[in-house]
């Protein structure tokens, strides 16, 4: 791996704001491992920019006096506390947003990064913060060009 060419691509991929491909993954978390998961997530985000992915990771506000899973939404609308079951009391849900250049990137780095012992062991403390018993949601997308 070029590290010179992964490490642009990432800054470019940071500045334009998107790739043109999008893995988007949802998970549970305690609200007491928040902290714990927030520095992994930074460690996390470092890491990838070595394989020229830009990431960020939200969380879901629901500090508001109603919960984001009482809300009233317009119809044919849901909200994501309430599909994926939230204990608003006790649980953290983290959105991560990981941007590649497109899909082949995506796939060159997911190859790559199996073999990395610094993926092995990031994902093994992710593993044993997040909420047992609940299966990360993900998915890729592709960029619509309009």
């Amino acid at each position: 791996m070029n590290n010179k060419i992964t490490t642009e691509s990432a800054t470019e991929i940071e500045e334009e704001g998107t790739g043109a491909y999008l893995q988007l993954s949802f998970s549970q978390a305690p609200k007491k491992n928040h902290d714990a998961l927030a520095q992994l997530g930074k460690r996390f985000k470092q890491w990838l920019k070595k394989y020229g992915v830009s990431s960020k990771i939200y969380y879901l506000n629901n500090s508001s006096s109603k919960t984001t899973s009482d809300e009233v939404h317009p119809e044919g609308l849901e909200s994501i506390a309430k599909i994926l079951s939230l204990s608003h009391d006790e649980e953290l849900e983290e959105v991560s947003l990981q941007f590649y250049r497109d899909k082949a990137h995506t796939d060159q780095v997911h190859s790559e990064i199996v073999q990395d012992e610094t993926f092995g062991a990031i994902a093994k403390e992710f593993d044993s913060l997040v909420t047992q018993g609940k299966s990360m949601i993900t998915d890729g997308f592709g960029r619509l060009e309009v």
